[in-house]
């Protein structure tokens, strides 16, 4: 019963990893107020790893289509892809560098009165923390940023993805 829905769920885990791309992946928390990024807003890894994902589940889709049975080749081919999104998602949360660095960490001049640390704004301050490809992590009362919900549901949907091509069998033999 299973492997009748098997292709209905790579594509639904496919469509999934897609959609979950336009969902906030970062998020920056100022106060009261919220700011977020997609994949395709704050990195390219992210967007890699989405595109990788959708692909390898059309191709896998096409072959069962086509050719009724995914070759051996294929389905290793097609999870080795999905793994390697899955790095790549991992990788760039595990990059995201802690904000402000210690050696920014300026306090008060005693003699002088002066301080070298800037307020910013909250757009500012996110903006800051949220460049595209670079972000950064920021963890102080008040202000935090940090992966969002469209982060665990493409993560969810690749995951799914993999799984579903790796339980679904090779398929029916075509005549």
């Amino acid at each position: 019963m299973f492997r009748e829905w098997s292709p209905k769920l790579v594509g639904a885990s496919g469509v999934l990893t897609f959609v979950s791309s336009f969902l906030p992946w970062w998020i920056v928390q100022v106060d009261t107020q919220t700011f977020t990024g997609s994949a395709w807003q704050t990195s390219s890894r992210w967007v890699t790893s989405v595109l990788l994902t959708v692909a390898t589940a059309t191709i896998w889709l096409a072959v069962r289509v086509v050719r009724g049975r995914v070759p051996m080749a294929v389905r290793l081919t097609a999870l080795a892809v999905v793994a390697v999104s899955m790095f790549l998602t991992f990788e760039q949360r595990d990059d995201a560098e802690p904000w402000p660095p210690v050696e920014a960490r300026v306090t008060m001049v005693p003699e002088a009165g002066l301080s070298a640390e800037v307020e910013l704004s909250h757009a500012e301050f996110a903006k800051a923390v949220m460049p595209r490809n670079q972000l950064r992590r920021y963890t102080q009362p008040g202000r935090v940023s940090s992966t969002g919900y469209g982060y665990w549901t493409g993560l969810v949907g690749m995951a799914l993805t993999g799984l579903t091509m790796l339980t679904a069998g090779r398929g029916d033999r075509r005549s």
